[in-house]
């Protein structure tokens, strides 16, 4: 048996429907075999959910929210790690002060969302965001707050704006948090917790040697499972993030049949 842990926007979902059925194809041939199958990514289990009832997506596993929420094919809960309630408070206060309410809160399976309705109207990507997150999230931002929250997120304007924004997050709560960037994204999690992090939890449930594990992703918040599985990218992957990588793959179909 062995475990290939991808991530899914513009990894394994590139936006070409013909690249998604044939790594969607190479999932079920895979799982078939035995193996197993994890998306590791920066979006929230109810995000994936609605991706999966939307395009029929497989899995064994999501590693969700950066690492902060892992749960199974029947969404029992492996692992959770939220930040603590106060300190949350606390930075939706600064990114509210610096980026207004482009703010989402999730606790893995609902939250709240005011992630760039003004963008949305003009960036394609906003508004898929803004759409799809305004379909599955139900609360409030007081009720996200007092909720456990694993991951507090906002979409800058641009890739300077999130770089910037986040050293001034570090500079005030290093030791208390970990912040990614995806594209013009900021994902704030609890301190220690990544996708490699999240990949181990995965790994330690189903019981394998890290030599049959392969992972794959495209950008910044890959790199800790990347580095820590000896992992690889996809072609159209950052060069950054490549450096990091094993090697390049055209598709992840590529990859699970290289280590087939």
């Amino acid at each position: 048996m062995k475990l290939v842990a991808s991530d899914y926007d513009k990894t394994f979902h590139r936006h070409d429907q013909q690249d998604l059925e044939t790594n969607m194809n190479a999932v079920t041939k895979w799982r078939n075999k035995g193996n197993i199958f994890a998306i590791s990514t920066g979006r929230d289990v109810a995000s994936m959910l609605n991706e999966k009832r939307m395009r029929n997506i497989e899995y064994d596993y999501i590693v969700s929210l950066n690492g902060s929420f892992v749960v199974d094919i029947d969404n029992n809960v492996l692992f959770k790690q939220p930040l603590e309630n106060q300190l949350a408070r606390d930075l939706v206060t600064m990114l509210r002060e610096k980026m207004g309410d482009e703010i989402n809160i999730s606790n893995g399976f609902d939250g709240f969302n005011m992630t760039h309705k003004s963008a949305s109207l003009t960036n394609a990507v906003s508004k898929e965001i803004f759409d799809r997150n305004s379909t599955i999230y139900t609360k409030t931002m007081q009720a996200a707050l007092d909720d456990d929250v694993l991951l507090i997120g906002c979409l800058n304007d641009n890739f300077e704006q999130a770089e910037q924004l986040k050293k001034e997050i570090l500079l005030k709560y290093e030791n208390q948090v970990e912040v990614f960037l995806n594209l013009n994204y900021i994902n704030i999690v609890p301190k220690g917790i990544s996708k490699a992090t999240g990949v181990g939890i995965v790994i330690e449930h189903i019981g394998i040697d890290e030599q049959f594990v392969s992972v794959i992703g495209d950008d910044l918040n890959d790199i800790p499972m990347i580095e820590r599985y000896k992992g690889y990218t996809v072609n159209n992957a950052r060069d950054d993030v490549k450096a990091a990588s094993v090697k390049s793959y055209d598709s992840v179909a590529k990859l699970i049949e290289d280590v087939y």
